[in-house]
């Protein structure tokens, strides 16, 4: 529809009536007639009764009575005549007018001015929801590009591991296999230990508890003997003859052949406590030959626990016989004693023996190289890496390795400052210090319990002699009483 056929009136439909005698029927057309002519006898009435009226000397009373009569009625008559007639007119003109507005302008020009307008405007209102959806798509395809972006951000921050995670975790890849291979050692110690001491075949002093004796003092001799012990003054006094290898009239070759392994035999500072890694590794095979440690650790073993082995004489005695069978107890007794306080020995050995380290063909033990680089980070820079390894040894024990893990790696300042870091960093961190902290309360929690047992063992040697005693009371009231 358009813009003409709303702002002008439209002309009336042919069928509509022009005029008020085109509305009337021949019945209105007579009715009119009489009252234009009762209307025109009554003007013509008026107009000679106003004559006569002028003229007083003939009144007339016929036509005034007539007159008072009739009009009234007329009157009346044509108001009713005109009445209907303007009723009929105006409900003529109403209901052509709404015929007009429902069947012509309503149905041919409103309804399709009304369907062209719903059609125009649901067609630019697609078009504007479609430029609406498009501006949807691409708020929403931006939101998830630069959620995408964010997450691989994050992913890119939470997935990149600081270096000092890195140093925890060199540092502890061979941890596990050098502590199986310290727990194999302290087996082996602790089993060669109980060789020595019941007379085990194939052990050195098997024999006799002098044989035992005598090969000690050879091995002391030869290995740990300091001439200028025990007062020396000049030749021949202090432990200058005692430490002459071939006696008098020898070559005169005294004392320690290595000056180094002078009384490491008795020097547990020196050769234990002070060393971070010993050379000692009593596993099978060429890989692993004896070495020094070997021999100076089982020899301050002997030293320290059961100097005096039991004794070797049991093959004199009865053990079918009852005294027989108590004297051979007693004396496992005293070694299940001894082998309890030699286990925290063989326990520290080995965690100190030398450990594991991965090695990749034509390049030095990795290990060792990772726990070198954080002890150089802590030393002057003139430090060389041979030094070093004569710190933490050329195979890091179990020990070392732990001792990094637990100590060292906090003694360097950038640590400290790595902690302004990713959280994630922070975290993994706490995660990794929360899990050496376990080791450490494991290794704690293992030597506890080696102190219990000793120091129920010190109880029990204490308590024997009135355990004898009140047992001894027991029996001799019981035999009274019987």
């Amino acid at each position: 529809m358009d813009k003409g056929s709303l702002s002008s009136p439209s002309p009336l439909p042919p069928n509509r009536p022009r005029g008020l005698f085109s509305a009337l029927g021949a019945k209105k057309i007579v009715l009119v007639l009489l009252m234009v002519s009762i209307v025109g006898g009554s003007a013509m009435t008026l107009r000679s009764k106003s004559a006569e009226a002028i003229c007083v000397s003939v009144p007339c009373w016929a036509c005034g009575i007539l007159d008072c009569i009739l009009v009234p009625i007329i009157a009346e008559i044509i108001g009713e005549i005109f009445e209907a007639i303007i009723e009929e007119n105006i409900e003529d003109h109403i209901n052509n007018e709404e015929n007009w507005i429902v069947e012509d302008f309503f149905e041919d020009f409103w309804v399709v001015g009304l369907a062209e307008m719903t059609e125009y405007l649901s067609a630019m209102g697609m078009y504007q929801m479609e430029i609406l959806g498009a501006m949807l798509d691409a708020k929403h395809q931006l939101e998830t590009q630069r959620l995408f972006w964010q997450l691989h951000a994050e992913a890119h921050k939470d997935y990149h591991p600081s270096e000092e995670i890195c140093w925890m975790g060199t540092a502890a890849r061979s941890l596990a296999a050098s502590e199986a291979r310290g727990i194999f050692n302290k087996r082996v110690l602790s089993d060669r230990m109980l060789d020595r001491q019941l007379a085990n075949d194939s052990i050195v002093g098997a024999q006799s508890v002098q044989r035992d004796k005598a090969d000690r003092w050879r091995q002391f001799v030869r290995t740990y003997c300091d001439p200028k012990d025990n007062n020396w003054i000049g030749a021949g006094t202090g432990l200058d003859r005692a430490c002459d290898h071939d006696g008098p009239g020898g070559a005169g070759t005294t004392g320690a052949i290595a000056a180094e392994r002078k009384n490491i035999d008795v020097d547990y500072t020196r050769l234990i406590e002070y060393r971070r890694s010993l050379n000692t590794n009593f596993a099978d095979g060429a890989a692993f030959p004896p070495s020094s440690d070997d021999e100076d650790v089982m020899a301050m073993a002997s030293n320290l626990y059961g100097s005096t082995v039991l004794s070797r004489g049991l093959a004199r005695i009865d053990t079918r016989k009852q005294a027989g069978q108590k004297l051979y107890l007693q004396l496992r007794s005293v070694a299940a004693k001894r082998s309890v306080a030699y286990n925290t020995f063989a326990t520290i050995v080995g965690m100190k023996s030398a450990g594991t380290s991965d090695t990749i063909a034509g390049a030095p033990p990795l290990t060792r190289t990772f726990l070198a680089s954080a002890f150089r980070q802590l030393m002057p820079a003139a430090v060389t890496d041979a030094e070093i390894y004569r710190i933490i040894g050329e195979n890091p024990s179990y020990m070392a390795q732990l001792e990094v893990l637990a100590k060292k790696i906090y003694q360097n300042p950038d640590f400290y400052s790595g902690l302004y870091d990713k959280p994630a960093n922070v975290a993994r961190k706490s995660v990794a210090m929360k899990a050496i902290d376990l080791m450490l309360d494991r290794i704690l929690y293992e030597s506890e319990l080696r102190q219990e047992m000793l120091l129920s063992v010190l109880l029990s040697s204490y308590s024997r002699e009135e355990f004898r005693k009140l047992n001894s009371e027991i029996i001799n009231t019981k035999r009274a009483q019987d």
